[in-house]
């Protein structure tokens, strides 16, 4: 028999921060958004004391400091890298595998025996362990959804937990809030409350045409999958992006041009990355600029323009020049910008790119080239080693984190020592 099993890592950003310090467990820990805003993450230390999801940091000192709690700001480099070895360790253990998010990933598996199903999950979480220090809660079932709710038991019980179609099922179905069903959001939990829907149990027995009507389609695949009934397939091959943003609000306002220049070409940087891990190019590039939306000012508080190129590209040297002539374009001065965003759109995969009799090819062929020497670089030796200077050296204008923790996984300079 086929079932899904979904593998999602334990508070996954303050497991990371414990991984490398020890110190740290049986502590209660928080991770914060950027620009050290809001609460992001939370251990189950930190959860016991009432620290709520998305709570603002400021209103959360006198508790953080009374009880101790250990703090973080959001550290991306280090939590991608630990997500990469947990994944890598699930495929290596299964041919269909779909990476969900950076902390989950649901795996397809054939087996006639429940009780050598249970084992072998014990012994892949004991192993992601292991190898990486990240804890793992494993969730089976014959859908992903279903599957989803089952992992949701095992955080609480012994780690792994099948849900199959038996008396135990319903109860735990029945325990099950409407709203922590995979595809149910807040407006539609709002109206299952309003038809007396209230947990997972009354709403796989809701008749298909009332899902339709009081959803959609995908409502009522969910339906069908809380009976056992599979709608909703492994995907393991990831689609290609058909846009790519790259956006950050500044540590404190900007106003001056040089430095939004920076920001704006680091951006487009960041953003040219991403386009060519997965073999892109770029037909249009579209640079914004936004002010304090909270702060009381007359006009607008949102800048932009757009650019489309003759050909499409993925060069940063002709990204970064086409970012900068847009920037010049919206900047206003006078005003403090809070935040830049920088989107790539227009798509398109690198093989398919049409070249015109007006490209000069050889020009091309060696900027692909320097684009492949200056990503192989950086990835040996860590994100900038090689950078344009556009994108400045101090760089003051950055999110405010604090609080990070070193990358000790990506940066031979910030890896752990240990002194004897």
């Amino acid at each position: 028999m086929e079932y899904v099993a979904l593998i999602d890592c334990n508070n996954f950003y303050a497991s990371c921060e414990r991984v490398f310090n020890p110190s740290l467990n049986d502590k209660p820990v928080v991770v914060l958004s950027n620009n050290d805003g809001c609460i992001i993450a939370r251990s189950i230390e930190a959860k016991k004391l009432g620290i709520q999801m998305g709570e603002p940091f400021f209103k959360c000192k006198d508790i953080i400091r009374r009880k101790k709690v250990e703090v973080f700001s959001s550290n991306y480099t280090l939590y991608a890298d630990m997500s990469a070895r947990v994944m890598n360790i699930i495929k290596d253990h299964f041919d269909n595998t779909e990476v969900y998010s950076i902390d989950e990933a649901f795996v397809s598996i054939n087996s006639v025996s429940l009780d050598n199903l249970e084992s072998q999950f014990h012994s892949l979480r004991k192993k992601i362990f292991k190898w990486t220090g990240i804890p793992v809660s494993i969730g089976i079932s014959t859908t992903k959804t279903l599957s989803k709710l089952a992992s949701r038991v095992a955080k609480k019980n012994s780690g792994v937990y099948i849900l199959n179609n038996n008396i135990n099922s319903v109860a735990i179905l029945k325990q099950m809030p409407v709203g922590s069903v995979w595809g149910v959001g807040r407006r539609l939990q709002k109206k299952f409350l309003q038809k007396g829907i209230s947990n997972a149990y009354q709403l796989s027995i809701l008749d298909y045409k009332l899902a339709r009507k009081l959803g959609n389609v995908n409502i009522l695949r969910t339906v069908m999958e809380l009976r056992g009934i599979k709608c909703i397939d492994i995907e393991n091959s990831i689609a290609n992006k058909k846009q790519i943003t790259t956006s950050r609000a500044f540590s404190s306002s900007i106003s001056k041009y040089v430095l939004l220049e920076e920001a704006v070409s680091v951006y487009v940087s960041r953003a040219a990355e991403k386009l060519r891990s997965q073999n892109s190019k770029c037909n249009i590039i579209t640079v914004a600029l936004s002010t304090n939306r909270f702060l009381k000012a007359s006009g607008p508080s949102f800048f932009v323009n757009s650019f489309s190129f003759d050909s499409s590209t993925d060069s940063t040297s002709l990204l970064i020049k086409s970012g900068v002539s847009l920037l010049k374009s919206i900047y206003k001065p006078g005003l403090a910008y809070k935040k830049a965003h920088v989107f790539l759109s227009g798509i398109e995969k690198a093989e398919n790119k049409q070249y015109s009799f007006l490209d000069d090819i050889a020009s091309i062929r060696r900027s692909d080239r320097l684009m492949s020497t200056i990503d192989r670089i950086n990835s040996l030796y860590g994100r900038d080693s090689l950078k344009y200077a556009n994108t400045g050296i101090s760089r003051d204008w950055l999110m405010k984190r604090e609080k990070k923790s070193p990358n000790y996984t990506t940066n031979w300079g910030e890896i752990l020592t240990i002194k004897l």
